[in-house]
């Protein structure tokens, strides 16, 4: 019998979906978290004191995946850095182990909103708040409306699509990890020492060069860079 499965991330959607599972407009029999070892320590706090226990409170099981070794170890073992032209980290650490774990009679829900229908291709998967007409800050006032607080936006702390003003967030509440994205980056130029002054993880671009105010080639707004000191430095 074929299981209809929540692949969750954690963030506002998948969240909001867990409410809407509460309130019995959407249907799961299991919800599966890919884990990149990587998420940020609030990430993982709202899981252990929301989510979770409102899954268990259900009796939706909750299952937990992880590829070995984890995505920080892996790319400083191979000398890599995520990509912004080839999402490689979200194929191996999340696509792949979720994959490996399900059926191929599994349905997978995906907790793409109104706003992303774009990104909603794979005719393999369901997308239940699509199908509900929900956009982005509707799941917002979906959470808000069940009195819980707002979880941050679901991603890896060195990803590289984080808007500056993550990082700017990031280096203010949690120096040990940006110094952690830092040394990874670096590792990374010990074998391609010419991308040192051309690529990295802030965007594609060096993040090296950011936390040290070296980014005026980079347009960003002053009053509201690292390097004004507004981050909290």
């Amino acid at each position: 019998m074929p299981k209809r499965v929540l692949s969750f991330g954690g963030g506002v959607q998948t969240t909001a979906m867990a409410i809407l599972m509460a309130q019995g407009k959407i249907q799961a029999d299991e919800v599966i978290f890919a884990d990149t070892g990587a998420e940020k320590p609030e990430t993982y706090w709202y899981m252990d004191n929301y989510t979770k226990p409102l899954f268990k409170e259900l009796g939706i099981f909750f299952t937990t995946v992880r590829q070995n070794p984890q995505l920080y170890e892996y790319c400083f073992k191979h000398s890599l850095i995520p990509s912004t032209h080839w999402r490689w980290c979200t194929d191996k650490a999340k696509q792949r182990p979720i994959k490996k774990y399900l059926t191929k009679a599994d349905i997978i829900m995906i907790g793409f909103s109104v706003d992303e229908s774009n990104r909603a291709k794979n005719q393999e998967r369901v997308y239940p708040l699509l199908e509900l007409g929900l956009s982005y800050a509707d799941c917002e006032n979906t959470i808000l409306d069940y009195g819980w607080p707002m979880p941050l936006r679901s991603s890896c702390y060195f990803c590289p699509f984080q808007p500056w003003l993550e990082w700017n967030w990031l280096k203010r509440e949690h120096p040990e990890l940006i110094e952690k994205a830092i040394s990874l980056e670096a590792h990374y130029y010990l074998r391609n020492s010419k991308a040192r002054d051309t690529m990295g993880i802030f965007g594609g671009k060096p993040l090296w060069k950011w936390t040290t105010g070296i980014q005026s080639e980079w347009e960003f707004p002053g009053e509201y860079s690292c390097y004004s000191g507004d981050c909290g430095h």
